[in-house]
């Protein structure tokens, strides 16, 4: 008897399953890509938490939920699992521009597409290899207003390579509106790269990334991975480390000031990703105060060196040209001085300086544990010149 009426509680049970459970399977589609308005292109997106489409189910229903769609790399969404009906639709959390909610029908394979403007494109991008990096060289057209927040470059051994998916990565902090005809330049260097597969020809994956500021949610914009293979049997032997205490390395404008001369970033760099440029007319082309600086040297054995690129030096000829350190946190009091023409000389375009401080002019006596003070500057310049400072280091 117990035996029989445990056999109809399990009948009961399952049919009562079958009833609840008896809904319509899914019978529709939808598939599309978000394109750039103006190229036609798809516009690259993050492989991780990146850009996404909302959508909520409309019809006789009390509080739908809201469901999301995640974007591929290559900018492409597709979901196989949805029900014919009316939809309101939403591409958010991305690169590009934010269109108003779309009310949109589903049924069969239905196709979305989702046309709007990047906040910046990505242009005109080649990867090289020099010595032992790879230089990856863009241009960028900014859409968006507000300054570009950064600029980067990723590897990885995945095709699907961003900001969230990379083993090695180069990113620059750049902070301005950018100039649709400046050309950036990147480097990776390529011995980390050999740390993750150590011998061979291997191909790793490359992609650009510029990140808007002031934009919420936003994502990098990136153009498409690109496959190259490094042949490690042709890469040149590694080079000992520059040696030097770096006391600033031209990467950020941060403290630097000029006389009249207009400082920029500039990616014709010497070492890392920029130098900085003075274009103009002054007298005080570069000038810097620091936080006390130990320079780990003596003057007896000390040399300050960093690079300095000159566009023409004909106006140079005449007048006191002169770069100076200080321990006063100004010009002229416990000084050491160089003088263009009788400490060093100049030619055009870059200029490897190296400066013994032994042969530096005394304004009083140096304290070189706490150098603060750096100015380069010009008495007789009387037209526009363009310099170019890099990797400033004692050793």
């Amino acid at each position: 008897m117990k035996k029989f009426i445990f056999i109809i509680i399990v009948l009961f049970t399952t049919l009562t399953a079958c009833e609840l459970d008896n809904y319509d399977a899914p019978d529709a589609k939808i598939f599309g890509k978000i394109i750039d308005s103006e190229t036609g292109e798809a516009i690259q997106q993050e492989i991780l938490e990146g850009s996404r489409i909302d959508y909520v189910e409309l019809g006789d229903f009390a509080n739908p939920p809201t469901q999301q769609i995640r974007f591929k790399t290559d900018g492409t969404y597709r979901n196989d699992l949805m029900f014919s009906g009316s939809y309101q639709i939403q591409a958010r959390r991305g690169n590009f521009f934010i269109l108003p909610p779309d009310t949109i029908q589903v049924k069969g394979e239905t196709e979305y597409n989702i046309v709007t403007e990047p906040y910046i494109r990505i242009k005109n991008v080649t990867y090289a290899i020099e010595g032992r990096e790879v230089v990856a060289s863009f241009q960028l057209e900014q859409i968006a207003d507000s300054p570009v927040k950064s600029i980067a470059v990723f590897a990885d051994i995945n095709p699907n390579v961003s900001q969230s998916l990379r083993k090695v990565a180069n990113i620059a902090e750049i902070n301005t509106i950018v100039d649709p005809e400046n050309t950036f330049k990147l480097k990776i260097k390529i011995d980390p790269l050999m740390d993750i597969i150590p011998e061979g020809k291997p191909t790793f994956y490359f992609r650009v990334g510029a990140l808007i500021s002031d934009m919420p949610e936003a994502k990098y914009n990136y153009s498409e991975p690109y496959p190259l293979e490094i042949d490690y049997s042709t890469l040149p032997p590694v080079e000992p480390d520059i040696p030097g205490n770096v006391i600033d390395d031209a990467e950020s404008l941060d403290g630097w000031n000029s006389g009249g001369f207009v400082l920029s970033l500039d990616t014709d760099a010497k070492e890392g990703n920029f130098s900085i440029k003075a274009e103009g007319q002054g007298v005080v082309i570069y000038q810097k105060k620091f936080e006390p600086f130990d320079t780990k040297v003596t003057k007896e054995e000390g040399t300050l060196a960093f690079w300095l690129f000159v566009l023409d030096t004909s106006p140079m000829k005449s007048g006191d040209n002169s770069f100076e350190i200080t321990s006063s946190g100004g010009p002229d009091v416990e000084e050491l001085a160089w003088r263009v023409g009788e400490n060093f000389e100049l030619n055009n375009g870059w200029n490897k300086i190296e400066l013994k401080l032994k042969d530096g002019n005394a304004g009083g006596e140096i304290n070189l544990s706490a150098v603060n003070f750096i100015r380069f500057y010009h008495t007789a310049i009387t037209g526009p010149m363009v310099f170019k400072i890099d990797n400033i280091r004692f050793y």
